[in-house]
């Protein structure tokens, strides 16, 4: 649950700075574009969040098996 709310936060968080520098967001002198991209990573690895979304599913509220 940390990693997927985690990984929702620094989302939103890139989105919002993204949002805020506009075009200058994809310029490589502010950085911006890097932590966009590692924003996305934390949304795919080590485990993706459809995969918490599923394990949630399943053992906490007792909905069948997904996959």
């Amino acid at each position: 649950m940390a990693k997927l709310l985690a990984a929702d936060a620094s989302w939103e968080a890139g989105n919002a700075t993204l949002q805020t520098f506009g075009g200058f967001g994809f310029a490589r002198e502010y950085d911006v574009e890097r932590k966009f991209r590692e924003t996305r990573l934390y949304q795919i690895a080590p485990i993706s969040t459809n995969l918490i979304l599923s394990y949630i599913g399943q053992h906490v509220l007792g909905m069948p098996r997904s996959f």
